[in-house]
């Protein structure tokens, strides 16, 4: 953790001599992610943007066509169980892809996207405010380039696996279990068809979860922000209280606690608008990951099958990152709590208290992200894997 935190404060110093404010800061994050999802015409954050554009329509079509190469290849090797598994694991990918698409192309994410593009626009009041939010827009400047990172390195991995693997067997064989209706890949041009056409995948695919990711990174670093935020001005409002001796202040203590509570109804709002946008997504994406984890190691205990080795290791990372951004959400909505336990109430008059009252109820029982059953964060990502198990070892009984 102290590495981490020592790494975090040398890219803020760094960040804080390369960018004037926050919001250029912040702004150049957002141009990563948007460039990213330009890639796979997704990009909803940049102005005047519609879904009827050339990649994003060649994308679904590609996704689509992807959908009935993978059950026409199902019928081709049906009776290799190892076969038939990985196309029904990259039939999963396909689904997951289609979601995300979806979700990530919606007006509503422009809308939040605009309200964060606001707040990192107006003038702060306090100097902590502008700290804080330079500490958002650092966060995801720093996970972006992570993400970044990571997403190269599997890629990297993919092509070598896919270039390496017909040179080690010594015949042409392809990295994924999908082949292109009516062109033989055991044919030196087929199988330079077929190659192509997984490569084309691999980068839609990393190039477009790596957009997923980091975008939801940016909505969900900008709600803890938020928190970050109101946890400034309360504060300060703590301050105030205790300098209020002769009531000098209580003007300002009146116009604060009306900043907390507006500043904490836009936060109930873009939690609730983001979880209403993500559920969908959650549940088709966690329902695809969870069945190609099952598939993908009931072969695996088995046999020593790499490629699905790789599946389960990407699919428990991509719970792993939703579940720890979820659970980090939640973790700074507790400190808020706690916050707003260490105002000074004694020294506000009984309405400001019912005020504050009304806030502390509320953010004791917040918004959270959720797949429609269950919560996004650690506690569920720790059930989600005992039921993995638990599937796993039934169709062990079964077998």
């Amino acid at each position: 953790m102290k590495i981490w935190e020592k790494y975090l404060e040398r890219k803020r110093t760094l960040y804080h001599a390369k960018y004037q404010t926050p919001q250029q800061l912040f702004d150049g994050a957002c141009d990563i992610v948007i460039k990213c999802f330009a890639v796979c015409g997704g990009e909803r954050m940049k102005p005047g943007y519609t879904r009827r554009n050339a990649r994003l329509i060649f994308l679904v079509t590609d996704l689509i066509l992807y959908l009935f190469v993978n059950l026409y290849s199902i019928a081709i090797v049906w009776g290799s169980l190892m076969d038939v598994v990985f196309c029904f694991v990259t039939l999963g990918i396909a689904i997951q892809g289609l979601a995300k698409i979806e979700a990530f192309t919606c007006p509503e994410l422009n809308d939040l996207h605009l309200y964060n593009v606001a707040r990192f626009k107006a003038p702060p009041r306090f100097r902590e405010v502008d700290e804080a939010l330079f500490h958002t827009a650092t966060m995801c400047m720093v996970f972006i380039r992570i993400f970044a990172v990571a997403f190269s390195i599997v890629a990297i991995a993919i092509y070598s696996y896919a270039i390496l693997m017909p040179l080690i067997e010594h015949e042409l064989s392809l990295a994924f279990g999908f082949y292109l209706p009516f062109v033989d890949y055991r044919t030196p041009v087929g199988f330079a068809i077929n190659w192509v056409y997984q490569f084309v995948q691999v980068l839609e695919g990393c190039i477009g979860l790596m957009a997923c990711d980091s975008c939801l990174l940016v909505l969900i670093m900008n709600a803890t922000g938020q928190m970050d935020v109101i946890i400034v001005y309360l504060k300060q409002l703590t301050v105030l209280i205790d300098n209020n001796h002769a009531g000098q202040n209580d003007d300002e203590i009146a116009d604060i606690i009306k900043e907390i509570v507006l500043k904490h109804l836009e936060h109930t709002k873009y939690m609730t608008d983001m979880d209403k946008l993500l559920k969908k997504q959650f549940f088709i994406n966690f329902g695809c990951m969870i069945f190609e984890l099952v598939a993908s190691l009931a072969i695996v205990v088995r046999v020593p099958w790499y490629p699905g080795m790789a599946i389960c290791l990407i699919c428990t990372n991509q719970l792993f990152i939703n579940c720890a951004l979820g659970t980090f959400l939640s973790s700074k909505n507790e400190k808020l709590v706690e916050e707003i336990y260490n105002v000074n109430w004694y020294g506000l008059t009984t309405k400001h208290q019912k005020t504050l009252q009304q806030i502390l109820l509320t953010s004791q029982h917040p918004v959270v992200l959720s797949d429609g059953f269950s919560p996004i964060d650690l506690f569920n990502f720790v059930e989600i894997y005992k039921k993995i198990y638990s599937y796993l070892m039934v169709l062990q009984k079964v077998s």
